[in-house]
């Protein structure tokens, strides 16, 4: 049943004529058309020839559909493919937002783009993410509020151009013969190779944005050349270019908290309740307020360029061997300004004077307060990721049934970000008011004095740092193949070594400042708040101007910092091998494709970093070593032509974060918090089974349902409690230190909430996808032309956090329940477009969450965009792209005693356009 993808316009079985169609995988609808007077799908065939011997022409977008089926077809394990229609042609702007369409992704996104991406539940920690056959490391910085430096195994999609990709596979369930890493799935990146189209060839498209948001013009490129030497040698460079301008303004809470969660009380309970009462058994003290209720902007100023080659050679028709090589560079300048009232650690010397309590009697609603110290918070930050792959990949054919694969290469990405933070603090407290009675996710806001007069604020402890992440990976694997008649079988070994080395700095020395004259601005926006505040908020507030600050400070070198929790050295290396036997036989008639094997794989860890005692720095190194083996099973059993059932089980393992295997420990007394990392911690192991059916009932169409379960063990979360810092940490933690008793919690006589990460006893994963895709070509005249792709995800589960009586039983961080996709095109042979709207519900991305809360979270969200094409003639085509339509709203939220919905951040990014051209020759 098998057939070479590669050969277009080949004669091909009459149940393929029938049949050939779109799978689970996604209508990818691309921005372009296919080249002009070469239409999308037609049938070719002489009166006289026999109806089996139909020649079906594909070409354009349909050619890219169709590959993808046959590639996600032929698997016997569960997997998806994105094809590009073309060099350079991926069909969105963003590798995340492809891979979004696929049954059982999500993607969170950040600052409007796709940044990681949630499989089947699990969040991004759980997906490995290779790179023309190996495992790729990428860290950048978050673009807004919800997000930060990624030091985990999560991928950041964003670091690349999807310009620079022809092809994306999903695999959802394991093989013996693929790298352990992803209990969730493992997604395979490719940039394109010279023989993938032979001859010369070059294409390239130019794009420019506009946002509405940021009124700002953006620009986009992208060139790819290629050509091939007779049948030996070919190259193939691709170069591609983004600016981007990124706005986003809104209202954040920073959590919530009660004065009685920190043992604080305010400083007269007396104030008047308007409305609303107290619930049973509690006071004032005990009702949740917003910590630093604040009026957010955040500005970004993104630039990314990247490139890859390929030099492709083969000697002589049993052998290939490709060279690639991968470089992209993600530059991102942030200012951030945020004005806020401190209540947190501040509530002993605030006194409310009237308040308005929620309906549950637990949180307030509305208030006025005396004595709030403003705070006008300021941060510069500026990240760069760099990232370099090489790998060299060879197969040799030793004879008509033997064959080996090899790959060698290193990856490297280096990611630096530089904060500037100085902060405007009221030089006495005012009156401020917020209310939320008539907007619960952005409430009025007023203050007692000019906020806008400089001359109310002053400096006051700035915050200067740099991290440095380094992730390299080197990688050396062979493949042994063993084709017997019809099965096959294989085995393999490969090495890893891993390594992430991350460094935190600080700026020792400086000058403070005597006076603010000639170091402020206003905030550099004419109608913030616009679309999105419904209540009253002052139209601008006084800012640090960046450039004059910082030359104020007269700023040393920067300082590294060893005894920082955000510096430490990991050293990964994996050893990992596997047999693998692959068959075709028959079940009753019907076609049976199956494979079964193990792999077995060594890990050996070490963290390294340096912690403070009161002896002094003491440098920490810790081994830890386990060994893992991992069977699978799949089934591919072709029921009839038109329907396929899949079976696939197997377990698989994800490491633990490299964050949360630190040695090292971040120490906060304005927080009263200390949480380290656990070098000690085991693999996370998850035993799954899959059973799907797909019913191709008309050509590229489907229907198809997949029930999937997963037992995982030792799934990690962070435990807190509460406790001395001495008594628990007693050698890793200085605790004769000097602190400001005002505003931080006693380190020597108070409990502090310690956290740390730990392996809980496991938890259950269920859920079930539902695809369907048909072009309605049975249609008459233009409605032929329309076509539809949907799927929906359901995924249900649940972990303990915590132990003891703080134990908490909430879903797992990352998973929402219900997620769907949906996509109807037109497409003609000069014209078409689209409309895809993608959506999930809420998921949790903290659990415990902090100050008093069970859980915080993210609210589920519905995006949609669109995008339309016109082909000018055989070489030009005209785009056009939008991107949020609907400018969503992003909105997070905690969870307070785990009944409660209070909002953490609400904000938005605007609405992007893009107008461009294609040209290929």
């Amino acid at each position: 049943m098998s057939r070479d993808i590669q050969q277009r316009g080949s004669l091909k079985p009459s149940w393929l004529s029938s049949v050939s169609c779109a799978g689970l995988t996604l209508a990818l609808v691309s921005a372009s058309l296919p080249v002009a007077n070469a239409q999308n799908v037609y049938v070719a065939a002489e009166e006289d020839a026999p109806k089996q011997l139909e020649t079906i022409v594909v070409t354009g977008f349909r050619k890219s559909l169709e590959e993808s089926l046959d590639l996600k077809r032929n698997t016997v394990n569960s997997t998806e493919s994105i094809v590009a229609e073309d060099m350079g042609k991926m069909p969105d702007l963003n590798l995340a937002e492809s891979i979004q369409r696929v049954p059982g992704v999500a993607i969170s996104r950040e600052g409007g783009e796709g940044r990681q991406v949630t499989l089947r539940g699990l969040g991004p920690q759980f997906t490995r993410t290779t790179l023309n056959g190996m495992e790729v490391p990428a860290s950048s910085d978050g673009l807004d509020s919800s997000g930060g430096l990624n030091g985990s195994r999560a991928f950041d999609f964003n670091v690349f151009s999807s310009e620079l990709f022809n092809r994306i596979d999903i695999q959802k369930s394991s093989k013996a013969s693929t790298e352990e890493g992803g209990i969730a799935g493992t997604v395979d990146l490719y940039t394109p190779r010279p023989f993938d189209k032979p001859g010369f060839n070059v294409s390239g498209g130019v794009k420019m944005g506009y946002n509405d948001l940021t009124e700002e013009m953006d620009p986009r490129g992208s060139v790819i050349i290629s050509n091939t030497f007779g049948d030996t040698f070919g190259i193939i460079g691709s170069l591609a270019y983004t600016q981007r301008t990124v706005r986003q303004e809104g209202f954040g809470s920073v959590r919530w908290q009660s004065p009685s969660n920190n043992g604080r009380t305010w400083a007269d309970t007396s104030a008047t309740v308007v409305n609303g009462t107290i619930a049973e058994g509690r006071t004032l003290d005990d009702v949740m307020a917003p910590r630093l209720p604040r009026l957010d902007y955040f500005g970004n100023d993104q630039e990314r360029i990247g490139g890859a080659v390929a030099l492709q050679y083969r000697p002589t028709a049993n052998m290939d061997f490709v060279l690639d090589v991968v470089h992209s560079e993600l530059e991102n300048y942030r200012d951030a300004y945020n004005l806020m009232g401190q209540f947190r650690n501040l509530f002993d010397s605030i006194t409310p004077v009237e308040v308005s309590i929620s309906e549950d009697g637990k949180s307030l609603t509305s208030g006025t307060f005396d004595n709030v110290v403003l705070r006008v918070e300021n941060r510069l930050t500026e990240s760069t990721t760099k990232f370099d792959q090489l790998a060299f990949n060879g197969d040799i054919d030793l004879d008509d049934n033997k064959s080996i694969h090899f790959i060698l290469g290193a990856s490297e990405s280096d990611f630096r970000v530089e904060q500037y933070r100085f902060n405007l603090t009221a030089i006495e407290g005012t009156t401020m008011g917020f209310n939320f009675t008539g907007d619960e996710n952005f409430p009025s806001l007023t203050y007692g004095f000019d906020v806008t007069d400089p001359s109310n604020f002053g400096f006051t402890g700035p915050t200067i740092r740099a991290n440095d992440v380094k992730r390299k990976n080197v990688t050396a694997g062979l493949d042994f193949t063993w084709e017997i008649g019809a099965s096959n079988l294989k085995a393999g070994v490969i090495f890893n070594d891993r390594e992430i080395d991350t460094l935190t700095s600080n700026v020792v020395e400086r000058t403070e400042p005597t006076s603010l004259d000639g170091l402020t601005t206003l905030l550099p926006v004419s109608n913030f708040g616009e679309g999105i505040a419904s209540g009253g908020i002052p139209g601008n507030f006084v800012v640090a101007d960046y450039d004059a600050t910082i030359a104020a400070y007269q700023l040393g070198p920067w300082v590294p910092d060893a005894v920082d929790g955000g510096t430490f050295n990991i050293q990964e290396k994996t050893q990992g091998a596997y047999v693998e036997f692959s068959a075709e036989a028959e079940l009753l008639g019907r076609p049976l494709r199956s494979n079964a094997g193990v792999r077995v794989v060594e890990t050996e860890i070490t963290s390294a970093g340096s912690v403070p005692t009161g002896e002094g720095d003491v440098a920490v190194s810790v081994t830890n070593s386990f060994t893992t083996v991992l069977p699978s099973t799949n089934f591919a059993w072709e029921l009839s032509d038109d329907v396929q059932m899949r079976l696939n089980m197997g377990r698989t393992m994800s490491r633990p974060g490299l964050g949360a295997l630190s040695p090292t420990s971040t120490y906060s007394g304005v927080n009263g918090t200390l949480s380290g990392g656990n070098p000690f911690l085991d693999p996370i192991l998850s035993n799954q089974i899959d059973i799907g059916v797909e019913w191709y009932f008309a050509p590229e169409s489907v229907l198809a349902a997949t029930l999937f379960y997963k037992d995982i063990d030792g799934f990690v979360a962070t435990f807190s409690e509460s406790g001395r810092v001495d008594a628990i940490f007693a050698d890793l933690i200085l605790t004769d230190v000097e602190y400001d008793a005002a505003t931080w919690v006693n380190p020597i006589n108070d409990d502090y909430i310690i956290s740390r990460p730990l392996n809980n006893d496991g938890s259950e994963l269920t859920g079930f996808e539902l695809a369907y895709q048909q072009p309605f070509t049975f249609m008459p005249g233009a409605l032929s032309n329309l076509g539809v792709q949907a799927n929906y995800t359901y995924v249900k589960s649940e972990s303990e956090y915590g132990q003891g009586a703080s134990a908490l039983t909430a879903p797992l961080i990352g998973l929402s329940e219900h997620s769907w996709n949906a996509t109807v095109y037109y497409e003609t042979e000069v014209y078409g477009g689209r409309l895809s709207a993608n959506g999930r519900s809420e998921y949790n991305t903290t659990v415990p969450g902090r100050n008093g809360s069970a859980e915080e979270a993210t609210d589920g969200s519905v995006n949609i965009d669109a995008s339309a094409f016109w082909n000018i003639n055989d070489f030009v085509t005209l785009t056009f792209e939008a991107i949020n339509l609907t400018d969503e709203d992003e909105r997070l939220f905690v969870t307070g005693d785990g009944s409660q919905d209070l909002v953490r951040e609400y904000n938005h990014t605007g609405r992007q356009f893009f107008v461009g051209a294609r040209m290929q020759f």
